[in-house]
């Protein structure tokens, strides 16, 4: 199954984009203390997603993590 259009739209957004419906977050990590990032999966295609919320600019982001064989075709 191929990711759906909520989740190619949102793929590459800034972290500080909320959390959509759709997506159930599976775990969180932290450093030291703080909330580092968050991996969620879409439950309509089966996605799989890391929301980075600590480093440079450019790296908080919602990153796809393409999972060959998980959720995908």
């Amino acid at each position: 199954m191929s990711p759906c259009d909520d989740c190619l739209d949102l793929s590459g957004s800034p972290s500080a984009t909320g959390w959509r419906q759709g997506l159930a977050l599976l775990g969180v990590g932290a450093l030291c203390g703080e909330t580092a990032v968050e991996h969620y999966r879409c439950v309509a295609c089966g996605a799989s997603f890391s929301r980075v919320l600590l480093g440079e600019h450019d790296d908080r982001i919602w990153r796809w993590l393409d999972c060959p064989g998980v959720g995908h075709a």
